[in-house]
């Protein structure tokens, strides 16, 4: 993953989730702390912490690694959920015969 001029191995799993979290956090919202593991070279796992918000932009990329891909399925599933929190849903009211739009979020 390339973010803030950087680079940093994850796993496939929660490199999804993130690119995810950022697709769908509101320009409304501020930025979050999310910690996710990274990996060395060797497959040690280190931990990554990004400030993410609506501004983020990241770069998710296969890479192939030396290793067996560590077990992150928790992790990708917190930052879904959290990703699912920011999510807008859009409603409509209409007064005067103008509908404006409005968004909540949950």
């Amino acid at each position: 993953m390339s973010y803030a001029g950087g680079t940093f191995v994850t796993s496939d799993e929660v490199a999804d989730a993130l690119v995810h979290f950022v697709a769908t956090v509101p320009r409304n919202r501020r930025n979050q702390v999310v910690v996710v593991p990274g990996f060395s070279t060797e497959g040690e796992s280190t931990p990554v912490t990004l400030v993410l918000g609506p501004a983020s932009q990241i770069l998710s990329q296969h890479e192939a690694v030396s290793y067996a891909e560590p077990e992150t399925h928790n992790v990708a599933d917190e930052v879904r959920r959290q990703a699912s929190s920011h999510e807008n849903t859009a409603r409509i009211e209409s007064a005067n015969g103008k509908a404006s739009l409005d968004y909540d979020v949950f």
